[in-house]
């Protein structure tokens, strides 16, 4: 086994657990850093202007040490006109580190907490000051688009303004109540919080040090995807073709199929690209209806799996459903429950008000060559899709992104299809991994969860490179299995691969890093592809 693994396995057992068994990556030490002023003297004066920024204080309290939890000054504010955000300052453990955490979908709520969940962690310490806001605007839940209607300025402050404004006034205060601006600062986000992420790294390189993005997809084509798959997906009534008995089949069948792909038989798929499962294989025979899929339901695995394309076979989107995301496609935060409706006000509100018939709903997108054009001009102000960061690089500045592969909401090539396109923009594979690289999460879901959870203390990882200059290389991986044995498993930098060495599936020294023989091309043929070359690899990298 590699010294680099075991000696990171080793450091891994002596810290304390996070989410689940996962365990933390320890941070360099920094001394503690007091305050200088007292909680309340954040509340004044009333308004702020710093950088063009314009923000006011409605409330600083002290909130005691609680359930693992340091002791804070929150910090309620908001930035001109609407963005709302609230700011923890810890008292006795700040150690000059700033988290500003995404928001996800059309946000509209101001969170508390980041993804993956196992580096919350690191927040309930108090080593960092944190920033967490709305996005812009007042909502009732991030599918909500109801509050962009006559609203051209609140668009724009959705789609990258207001996660800058929040940027400058948390580092105004942190600066006022320590006396000292913060010594490094990091980004978090994952779904729309990623596209936030790296609409930083793209527009506003000098914010953050350190950002880490997931499952971040054109926001735009995503929303078209929730409505190819809700189309197929829903029959004329509008009643869900899948039920949980035929997802769960189709699942089995597929892990049966594609597992051991990798060399390995341990019920989870690494590289979804490499299967080719044929749903048509479980269609019932005829008289039958057990333990089988109807044609219905094989025509809209099909289709999932295929994803938007137009009448003559192009791809609308970078790829479909990828295998093994099946158990995801029922129940609630599916498109075909919910994932349909946010589209159908994304269209109308966001990107398209005024414009679309009256009484328009999900059901009247038609995937066209046309309607995705005029879907990617609209959705171009929101839409992290430059891959020229190289302002963000001069600067010293790091990005990991990571991509879950089992994604039941985004699928799984898009985030491939934009690192080719920064590769291919910032001088290749090695020139890129100087400053950028990539994590792929076998079984992982949109964000969170999956048919195997896998956490990974990616903030960790991202932390030790900006401040120690230890490159991101592997991540540790673990997850609670449903029969409750732990397993963990080493995640490489893309695209080193995870070989088998032998031994307990479940132990991460079971595993070591495979390099690839050749640089995959990544670039998925869709035409929102900003890829040199874009093509469909189905294999990944060799």
């Amino acid at each position: 086994m590699a010294k680099w693994l075991l000696g990171l396995l080793m450091a891994l057992s002596a810290v304390p657990a996070c989410a689940g068994p996962a365990s933390l990556i320890p941070l360099p030490s920094r001394a503690v850093i007091r305050p200088v002023i007292s909680c309340t003297e954040l509340a004044a004066p009333v308004t702020v202007e710093q950088e063009g920024i314009a923000f006011r204080v409605r409330s600083a309290v002290i909130v005691p040490a609680s359930a693992g939890k340091a002791e804070v000054c929150l910090v309620r504010g908001y930035a001109a006109p609407q963005t709302a955000f609230e700011i923890r300052l810890p008292t006795n453990s700040y150690s000059g580190r700033f988290l500003q955490g995404g928001c996800g979908g059309m946000c509209g709520v101001v969170g508390e907490t980041i993804v993956p969940q196992c580096s919350n962690a690191h927040l309930s310490s108090g080593t960092f000051a944190t920033a967490f806001n709305n996005g812009g605007h007042d909502g009732t839940g991030v599918g909500d688009a109801t509050w962009s209607i006559g609203a051209p300025e609140l668009r724009e402050q959705f789609a990258h303004k207001a996660t800058h404004a929040v940027a400058v006034a948390a580092k105004t205060l942190i600066t006022r109540f320590y006396g000292q601006r913060p010594a490094h600062s990091y980004f978090v986000g994952c779904s729309g919080g990623g596209r936030e992420a790296l609409m930083e790294v793209q527009r506003y390189p000098q914010d953050f040090d350190g950002v880490v993005a997931g499952s971040s997809v054109s926001m735009p084509a995503a929303m078209q995807l929730f409505l190819w798959e809700a189309n197929n997906g829903l029959d004329a009534s509008g009643a869900e073709i899948f039920t949980t008995e035929a997802v769960s089949l189709l699942h089995r069948a597929v892990l049966t199929a594609c597992d051991t792909l990798d060399g390995i038989r341990d019920d989870q798929i690494d590289d979804p690209r490499a299967c080719h499962y044929n749903p048509a294989k479980l269609l019932c025979a005829q008289g039958a209806s057990v333990n089988c899929l109807t044609a219905q339901q094989v025509a809209a695995a099909t289709a999932w799996y295929r994803g938007p394309h137009d009448a003559d076979g192009h791809a609308l989107y970078p790829g479909g459903a990828p295998y093994g995301a099946e158990l995801g496609w029922v129940g609630p935060g599916s498109a075909t429950r919910t994932g349909k409706f946010a589209a159908e006000s994304f269209f109308k509100y966001l990107l398209f008000p005024g414009e679309l018939p009256a009484g328009f709903s999900w059901r009247d997108w038609h995937s066209t060559r046309e309607s995705l054009a005029r879907l990617l001009t609209a959705g171009a102000p929101y839409d992290a899709a430059e891959p020229d960061i190289s302002a963000f690089r001069d600067r010293g500045g790091k990005l990991i992104l990571w991509q879950g592969v089992a994604d039941n909401m985004a699928g799984a090539y898009g985030m491939l299809d934009y690192y080719q396109a920064v590769q291919d923009k910032m001088g290749g594979l090695e020139a890129t991994r100087r400053f950028a690289r990539m994590f792929l999460v076998p079984g992982g879901y949109h964000c969170a969860g999956g048919y195997i959870p896998y956490e990974q203390d990616l903030l960790g990882a991202m932390v030790n490179w900006v401040e120690a200059g230890t490159a991101a290389d592997a991540v540790i991986a673990t997850a609670t299995l449903t029969d409750g044995r732990v397993r963990q498993r080493p995640l490489y930098a893309y695209p080193t691969r995870t070989r088998y060495l032998g031994g307990d599936v479940n132990l991460a020294t079971s595993f070591a890093p495979q390099a690839v023989r050749t640089a995959p091309n990544d670039g998925f043929n869709w035409p929102g592809s900003r890829a040199k070359d874009p093509r469909v690899d189905g294999a990944g990298p060799r």
